[in-house]
């Protein structure tokens, strides 16, 4: 997710999260992962849609994402 073929970077499009969240149980809590050298976790707040994009709130951070987390989005 967020990349073209070809390897260059991208932006994530809506289609793009909803893909990836589809192959999860919907039952499942969300958190965000922020800060590749030191992995916080954040719980996420509203979902809205402002100046051509949807954007993600946060509600809070609930401290520190376990290794797993920073290893399996490749930031380590």
């Amino acid at each position: 997710m967020g990349r073209h073929r070809r390897g260059s970077k991208r932006e994530v499009t809506v289609a793009d999260l909803i893909d990836a969240l589809g192959r999860f149980d919907p039952r499942m809590e969300v958190r965000l992962a922020t800060q590749p050298r030191l992995p916080q976790e954040h719980t996420i707040g509203g979902v809205t849609e402002a100046d051509g994009m949807v954007w993600i709130g946060e509600a809070r951070q609930r401290g520190y994402a376990p290794d797993e987390v920073a290893e399996r989005l490749g930031w380590r």
